[in-house]
């Protein structure tokens, strides 16, 4: 019951820990000493922005990241052999793919360099501008769109970055940028710099564009395999979401089954500034099992990776699917691992400047100065293209020290047909760039896919 309509999001996670192959419970423990034996030693996890502290020992895996329109996934056990090989056939495949222009959807393959291992990205998969309706007339976009994966071993990991239609050109090295500021680290290092955590990896900060950031932890405890731990953060993109008592108050199921629903809390909750709400359930379910599904929320604030959407969840009972069971823990015991792991929940601090950053963050040129596409960035900062009229993406892009300015893609004049279909030609050229603004001085970021223009 407390599964099917509900939380969608806490089936899931069932329906995840079900298929991992847990070996599942129906006994029930009432030992007092259980939550305090559990929690006597406990572990800190990073997640995105954030910490949570959990008992030693237990099982964490994470969904893949999103972050800045790129999907970052890492899978585990990847013996040099096994990526050099799997790599070789993904190129394979590409080169004997079409694009949408009956090329080979393989352009280019680029080797890169994350902070602490190499990279292999793959540019792929192009397709025409796409076309929409606009007053009841098809209007053809002016770009075409490019996908891009990008691989990268350490220490037996496998980390792999992939972002599809991509405005092309103006965004074709939209994952290279994020990949030089990829970090890879242990599961057990918390990094003092600031910037986004993913499973087993830091994005160092400032992301390059876009401001996507959302990522999901699940996690198991030895000894109780009808209970799950889920902590979800994302940033809030474009409205906030009903918060959690609003949607609680809703929830026709606890409407319809008042008897078989016991609450111990409806609140406010704040956690260590944070402000929140947690609605903490009893269910009887139909098989006479008894259950647990509590749930901590915050929602945070428009477009601010700081005050992003937190969610926490904590179910027991979790038996295969449609086969609840009985918890493995008391009502006491599991209130007090509750509150133990939502008090530790903050955002991570942070003191150090960035790796890789150091050195280029502090001007070391000024306002002003001049570079031609081509030459290496002597800066890290925000430049603008001395093209303005008819360029595309006219605003300041962020670049980093050393990277290879671009050429400027600039919009030409349509003709008659051009100006009817919509279909504006563009070109790229050589152009001048001008540092604006160093990077910790601008407010906004580059204008990315995120905000609407991929």
């Amino acid at each position: 019951m407390r599964l099917q309509k509900q939380l969608p999001a806490v089936a899931a996670l069932a329906a995840t820990i079900a298929l991992a192959g847990i070996v599942l419970s129906g006994c029930k423990n009432d030992d007092k000493e259980v939550p305090k034996k559990m929690t006597q030693k406990m572990m800190t996890v990073c997640v995105g922005r954030f910490l949570i502290d959990l008992p030693e020992g237990a099982e964490i895996s994470f969904a893949p990241a999103r972050v800045a329109s790129i999907t970052v996934a890492v899978q585990p056990d990847y013996a040099e052999a096994k990526y050099m090989a799997e790599l070789s056939q993904r190129e394979q495949v590409l080169s004997q793919q079409k694009n949408a222009y009956d090329k080979p959807s393989l352009e280019k393959k680029v080797q890169g360099s994350a902070i602490n291992f190499p990279s292999t990205i793959f540019y792929y998969g192009r397709e025409k501008p796409l076309s929409e309706i606009q007053f009841g007339q098809k209007v053809a976009g002016t770009e075409d769109s490019i996908s891009t994966e990008a691989y990268g071993l350490y220490n037996g990991f496998l980390y792999k970055f992939t972002a599809e239609h991509l405005l092309s050109p103006r965004f074709d090295d939209h994952v290279l940028k994020l990949v030089k500021q990829f970090e890879a680290r242990s599961m057990d290092t918390i990094p003092s710099q600031p910037g986004f955590c993913t499973e087993n990896g830091l994005i160092h900060d400032p992301i390059p564009a876009g401001i996507t950031e959302s990522i999901t932890m699940f996690a198991s405890l030895k000894g109780h395999p009808d209970l799950a731990i889920r902590l979800d953060t994302s940033v809030n993109l474009k409205q906030l979401q009903e918060s959690l008592l609003e949607r609680d108050a809703k929830d026709d199921v606890k409407l319809e089954n008042r008897n078989s629903v016991k609450t111990f809390r409806r609140q406010h909750r704040a956690l260590n500034g944070i402000d929140g709400e947690e609605v903490l359930d009893k269910y009887k379910e139909a098989n006479g099992t008894s259950a647990h599904l509590f749930m901590w929320a915050g929602m945070g604030k428009l477009k601010d990776v700081l005050a992003p959407k937190v969610t926490v969840e904590l179910e027991t009972g979790i038996g295969r699917p449609g086969q609840p069971v009985n918890s493995s823990l008391s009502d006491d015991a599991v209130l007090e691992l509750w509150d133990r792991i939502t008090t530790s929940i903050r955002l991570r601090p942070t003191s150090a400047a960035p790796k890789n950053a150091q050195a280029d963050t502090a001007p070391q040129v000024p306002l002003g100065e001049l570079v031609a596409t081509g030459h290496a960035c002597p800066q890290t900062g925000y430049w603008q293209c001395s093209e303005l009229n008819g360029i595309e993406g006219a605003r300041p892009q962020f670049f980093r020290q050393g990277e290879q300015m671009p050429h400027a893609v600039l919009r030409g004049a349509p003709n008659l047909w051009q100006k009817l279909s919509g279909n504006v030609p563009s070109h790229q050229v050589a152009t001048v760039w001008t540092l604006v603004a160093y990077h910790e001085q601008h407010s906004s970021r580059e204008f990315g896919p995120d905000d609407g223009a991929v």
